[in-house]
Parts: structure tokens; sequence; C-alpha cells
């Protein structure tokens, strides 16, 4: 068996998406205290291995915290996945996603996002890729929470990446994934297999990490019209999958 052979082979499935709803044992909502990050007119269907989150119109929004305004719909796996400290964390999932209701191509006023981030509090990394439907992002962010003396945001598109592409694998959804390699300081972030992005000599990687899904917007707070005007999303997601490789 080849190298590739036993790492397709060691992928799990974290979710079937059986349905008829989304399996609140695997998932629970991003919180900031009491307060839920769930749009409050969101549609969730989930059939035939697909996770699909409906939103007409963004309603949450928060003129005083950029993290509240961010966030717009995020769930996070209840499980949380020890990555290796010699070795590779590989995980990924299809995504496809539509941006409603907004013309102006800029990817501040709605993503859909397949997220992996420290939920123990130990680096406040996240490493996201996201999606306006024929637009993709590698995101790198530490968080800026209390007391992180250094945080970032980073948002990485190679616009020639798909024209460089023999092929499309799949008409419908893009195959998502990313790697974190503690022991080399690296992470990966790919597209139907073929890499967008790579950052290395990375220091402090997480541990652990949480997968997750949602729809965030990216703009500043303060900006004139804020995060909320009239847009929406409409994303799927199917086949979370992870492979923990010592």
């Amino acid at each position: 068996m080849t190298i590739l052979q036993t790492a397709q082979a060691q992928r799990t499935k974290y979710d079937e998406f059986a349905g008829p709803t989304l399996d609140s044992s695997l998932w629970e909502p991003l919180s900031f205290g009491p307060l839920i990050r769930l749009e409050p007119e969101a549609r969730t269907t989930v059939e035939n291995g697909v996770l699909t989150v409906d939103i007409p119109e963004f309603k949450n929004g928060d003129s005083s915290s950029q993290g509240l305004d961010n966030s717009k719909h995020v769930m996070f796996s209840k499980r949380g996945f020890h990555l290796p400290a010699d070795g590779v964390g590989r995980f990924s999932v299809d995504l496809r996603a539509e941006i409603v209701g907004e013309e102006s191509g800029d990817y501040r006023q709605g993503v859909a996002a397949f997220i992996l981030c420290d939920t123990t509090g130990g680096t406040h990394m996240v490493l996201n890729i996201l999606s306006m439907g024929d637009r993709f992002f590698a995101e790198h962010e530490v968080l800026a929470v209390p007391g992180q003396e250094n945080p970032f945001t980073r948002m990485i598109e190679d616009p020639f990446f798909f024209g460089r592409a023999e092929s499309r694998p799949d008409p419908d959804f893009r195959h998502c994934s990313i790697e974190i390699d503690r022991s080399r300081g690296q992470a990966v972030w790919k597209i139907d297999d073929k890499i967008l992005h790579v950052a290395g000599g990375l220091i402090g990687l997480p541990e652990e990490v949480h997968l997750g899904f949602g729809v965030f917007t990216l703009v500043p707070i303060g900006e004139d019209g804020g995060s909320c005007h009239g847009q929406g999303a409409r994303a799927s997601w199917r086949n979370f999958e992870y492979s923990l490789a010592a």
C-alpha cells in the first residue's frame, strides 16, 4: 500500500449527515456568553449526506464587537481533535457556496467557511477555507481576545489558481482540505488536492482543534453601512473527514 493509500484508508468521516436534522450530539453553536451566533432566519436541511444552510438575509450584527459582528451563523464539532506532536493532522470537507443580494465582489460582505479552530484557549488560532462561490481563500487568524498581544487576520487568494487547474473533479462542490504539521511548524491549505497556500515556520500551532462550518462577514465595525445590508448566503457541506497520522 502506498503512503497516499494509507492516509486515505485512515480517513474517518465525522458526520454522515443522514438527517433529517443536524445531529446535536456532534455539533453545537458558537456562543459568546449568552449570545448564540445562529441567524434567526436560517433554514438548515440535512439529507443524503449533505448539510445546507440557507440564510435569505443576514440579521446578526454588532457595532461594538468585531467578533460578534463577523459571526453570522457558526457551528463547531463537540469533539476536539488532538493533533500529533510528530505527524500530520488532515481535515477536509466538500463545500459549495453562494452569496446572494451582494454584487460588489467584496469578500468582506459574506463568505461560507470550513473551519479549524483552537477552542481550548491555548493559541486562539483559526485556519479556514472561505468561499464566495467562485472564489476561495485561505484564512490564517489569531483571534483578538483579551490577553492576546499579536492578533491578526490574513486572507490569501491566488487569482490564477483555478485557471491553472487542469480539470474540476466535481462540477458542483470543491474539495477543501487543511493539513497541520506541528513538528515542522507548517500548515497547508488545498482545493481539489492542489495547494492553495503554505505557511511555514509557524510557532505555537494548536495542540487540539475543533471542526466547524459557518457563514461570516469581515466588515470592520464602524464602516459605513455595517455588515448587514440585505445580503445573505446559501452554502452546503458534505464529507467532513479527518485523519491523525503520527
